[in-house]
């Protein structure tokens, strides 16, 4: 660590005084012991880690900037600098250069202006980076109108924006389309305006730390695993709303990122820094007489392309996020703070550390490749690998896996004999999909189980099933974008359907492609009714000359089971359920009060994305939770001569059929692989999908 360091670290934890403080950094100067630019980019950083008082920092900044003079622009920050830095078309990308003091532009403080528009009264500054300063305000208008929550947050836009008129539209544009994006891991952006010379943002108030003090003051500090994956969820899941509605974040990193004394986690600026790609991010020079464009990235954090200027993407956050769930794992950045053009050219790559296990670390590796093209593909890809052997392996209980193998291996055996008869292998655990945007199917190995409980009446008697030749059971819930395929080949229409806005209402104008809430293609289909659902597997039987189907129930409960006599792989650990399964949870009891609600935040209020989630022991998705599922059956008050053979329990007259598995609006005594549902075949509703069964050739 400099010396620098070490002294503005003495200063944080009391060990330096003020005056102590200033003299230092006065003999430093004075000797060279650390390169003035190199100061300015370490006081930025530790600005932000660890809330070095304003006064003080800018005290610390006169100095080193009295130091550099004019010379200053040919110099840069130093690799390590998480400050925002901004460049302009015409100049090189990189390296960024540090303005001098006198060319800054000019600094607006408390004492200068109390009041925006008359309207915004200034409290305390809560923070600052590269982009703004952030204040605790008063709104009058709420106080006139009688509000109870008088409090918003005032970010007062550094950069000289009336310098770029083009930049301040796009903002102004760019707050317009956040005010409609409403998600609980985003923090709401209320307005954007100007005062004269001062632009600002107005932004819902919090009261918490952000990531980057969280993680300690300039030292390397690891959260525990559990805390990790809790904010790291909440920020995929801003990004995936925001990725849904064409938002990039695009300078994301620790200090973006509140979480709320309450334990919310809620990622900012993506207002600033979407105005900003998009007024500096085309590489092409300005024409004649065009003002210059301004762009805003944070080094330590930012993908190589961004870096170099290239159109922004969704997998500039998938690195930016990478980034942080390796300092968050491990304590140390993957690169040592240094910009990913930087590392890239000088061959480095992150180093494995003992805290990850060996999938953690793959899924870092994808998420950090320096080529866009062979990065990970989405936010929701990369928390899906990130969990995968956390959340299955040894941690989810050696119970379940020894039940899981037990019951492969007396499903062997059963298999087995079939072989003998001469029956075709289709080999167990193996997936496959018969076209390109057919479901991904995975060979299930014939088994027996104890279907039902005596929980409930309607779950009883309880009773084994044998299924005695394998079947193939879709890995994931049908998707919207496999259903829409089916929709335009067949015409189908599906309208009416029933949603929850603190109540279950019909909707007439809501259908599979309209359901209430945002979605996207990788988002299981909802609003589907039994019929549909079985046309869909009608449709694709069709299509691929294979015989594809509803699971019966008994299929369905042993591929929730996955081998295990428990009904839920998380019995043990209730917080576990929002690693395993999007389910009615703190998230959406936010949203909702008054919900019956587990005790943890999975990040979704609606539907995941399928395979958000780990899967189970058998390797499939979403088995409880995030929609119901249709299966096969006709509805029966209980199991009283049900078939023990696997098959459908069905009969001539069948007025209601079966639903599996709960959903995101479940209450958690109901998201059990013995619980069960019912409603007519017709009936439509954007808490209930269905994935397909597939029998094999015997």
């Amino acid at each position: 660590m400099s010396e620098f360091l070490r002294t503005l670290r003495s200063f944080d934890t009391g060990s330096l005084s003020r005056d102590e403080l200033l003299a230092e950094v006065d003999r430093q100067l004075a000797e060279n012991v650390t390169d003035p630019v190199t100061m300015l980019a370490w006081l930025d950083e530790a600005h932000e880690y660890s809330g070095l008082p304003y006064e003080v920092r800018e005290q610390i900044s006169e100095k080193i900037h009295g130091c550099l003079g004019v010379t200053a622009a040919n110099k840069s920050y130093a690799a390590s600098s998480d400050a925002t830095e901004f460049f302009t078309d015409g100049e090189r990308p990189a390296p960024p250069v540090v303005m001098p003091l006198s060319a800054r532009p000019r600094s607006f403080t408390l004492a200068e202006r109390k009041v925006l528009k008359q309207r915004f009264q200034l409290l305390e500054l809560l923070g600052e980076g590269g982009m703004g300063r952030i204040y605790k305000a008063i709104d009058l208008r709420r106080i006139e109108g009688g509000s109870d929550d008088v409090f918003v947050a005032v970010k007062l836009l550094t950069t000289s924006f009336h310098n770029y008129p083009r930049s301040l539209a796009l903002l102004q544009r760019e707050a317009m389309k956040l005010q409609r994006l409403w998600h609980p891991n985003i923090v709401r952006v209320l307005d954007c305006d100007r005062d004269g010379e001062l632009v600002f943002m107005t932004m819902e108030y919090l009261a918490g730390r952000s990531l980057q003090q969280k993680l300690g003051s300039m030292a390397a500090s690891k959260l525990k695993f559990e805390e990790s994956m809790h904010i790291l969820s909440g920020i995929a899941a801003a990004l995936s709303c925001a990725h849904r509605n064409g938002i990039v974040h695009g300078d994301l990193k620790p200090g973006n990122v509140i979480v709320t004394d309450a334990g919310e986690v809620k990622v900012i600026d993506f207002g600033v820094a979407g105005a900003m790609r998009r007024a500096g991010g085309n590489t092409a020079p300005p024409e004649d007489g065009e003002t210059p464009r301004l762009s805003g990235v944070t080094p330590s954090y930012a993908s190589p392309e961004m870096l170099e200027r290239a159109p922004s993407d969704p997998r500039d956050d998938v690195y930016a996020l990478s980034c942080m769930a390796y300092e968050m794992l491990t304590g140390v950045h993957p690169f040592d703070r240094r910009p990913a053009t930087d590392a890239r050219d000088a061959g480095m790559k992150p180093v494995f550390r003992s805290p990850l296990s060996r999938a953690q670390f793959r899924a870092l590796i994808d998420g950090l490749q320096f080529d866009r093209a062979k990065r990970t593909l989405s936010v929701e890809q990369f928390m899906q690998d990130l969990r995968a052997e956390r959340t299955h392996g040894w941690r989810a209980g050696a119970l379940t896996v020894l039940a899981a193998l037990a019951a492969l291996i007396a499903g062997y055996w059963i298999y087995r004999s079939q072989m003998d008869e001469g029956v075709t292998p289709n080999a167990p655990g193996t997936s496959f999909r018969d076209c390109e945007s057919c479901p991904t199917m995975k060979v299930l190995a014939p088994g027996r189980f104890a279907q039902g409980s005596e929980t409930a009446a309607v779950e009883g008697p309880q009773h084994t099933v044998v299924l005695a030749r394998p079947f193939a059971l879709g890995v994931q819930e049908v998707t919207r974008g496999q259903f829409a395929e089916f929709v335009d080949a067949t015409g189908r229409e599906m309208n009416d359907c029933a949603s929850y806005d603190g109540a279950w209402v019909s909707r007439a104008e809501l259908n599979w492609s309209n359901v209430g809430f945002p979605q996207s293609a990788a988002h299981p289909v909802v609003c589907v009714s039994w019929e549909d659902a079985n046309a869909y597997a009608a449709w694709l039987s069709r299509k691929t000359g294979q015989r594809y189907r509803l699971p019966s129930a008994s299929e369905w409960e042993y591929a929730a089971r996955a081998g295990s006599a428990a009904e839920q792989p998380w019995a043990d650990n209730i917080a576990g359920a929002c690693a395993a399964a999007n389910v009615a949870d703190a998230t959406a009891a936010q949203r909702y009060s008054g919900w019956d609600a587990y005790a943890c935040s999975d990040g979704f209020i609606y539907t995941a994305p399928v395979g958000t989630f780990a899967p189970n022991a058998f390797g499939l998705n979403d088995m409880l939770g995030n929609v119901f599922e249709w299966v096969q059956d006709c509805w029966h008050d209980n199991y009283e001569n049900a078939p023990t053979d696997g098959s459908a329990w069905v009969q001539s007259e069948c007025g209601e059929r079966e639903l599996r598995g709960g959903s995101w609006f479940t209450s958690p005594q109901y998201v059990r692989a013995a619980y069960r549902n019912r409603f007519e075949a017709g009936y439509r509703s954007n808490s209930v999908g269905f994935r397909v069964a597939r029998d094999l050739p015997k």
